[in-house]
This record gives C-alpha cells, structure tokens and sequence, in this order.
C-alpha cells in the first residue's frame, strides 16, 4: 500500500481523508502485516487502485451492485421474497468468508 500511496502523488491528509482513516491510522495500516482487506479497498477507493492485481483474493470478495429496495414490502409475497433473497446471499458470503478462512489456516 506504501508504494501506491508514493506512486499515487496524492498527499498522505488527503488520501486518508478520502478513506475516511485519521493520518495516524494511517501510519499503523501501513505497518500491520495482517490488514483487513476491507480497509486496503477503501485505500484503494482513495487512491482509485486496484489491489486486486497484488492480492487476487480481493477479487473474490467483491460484492455485485444490485438494487436495494427501501422501505416495507408492499405484499406478503415480496416480503418473502425479499427474506429469500437475503438468506441467500447471506449464504453466498458465509461460504466465501469460510472457504478464505480454510485457505488462511493453511498458510
């Protein structure tokens, strides 16, 4: 992340502030070998880069845009449709996350 932040020649304040970390988080993502890649996307975000071409695993985690429906179900049958459809991409990712934890303890 340190070379892309070099290489980006945004300012360290103003990245951060994109991402929405203070400077000071900053310096300690930059030093913590186990970083989430949830924070390295919102670096990424910032600095408009793709860390999925260092880490490949980070391509398997993005999300799909689909359109959100607000507010209540007009019928039953959409509110249960609505509950289908978040069981299972609930399971979609609870299978992502644990094939990535497998794949971790290996290591």
């Amino acid at each position: 992340m340190r070379q892309a932040v070099t290489e980006s020649g945004i300012s360290i304040t103003k990245i951060t502030r994109r991402a929405k970390y203070s400077r000071s988080s900053y310096y300690n993502h930059i030093e913590d070998p186990e970083l989430s890649y949830d924070v390295l996307e919102r670096y990424g975000r910032a600095l408009k880069h793709d860390f999925s071409e260092e880490f490949p695993v980070m391509s398997s985690l993005r999300f799909e845009e689909e359109e959100v429906e607000y507010g209540r179900p007009d019928t039953l049958e959409k509110a249960l449709e609505q509950m289908d459809r978040y069981r299972d991409k609930y399971q979609e990712y609870l299978e992502k996350y644990n094939k990535l934890l497998e794949e971790k303890n290996k290591k």
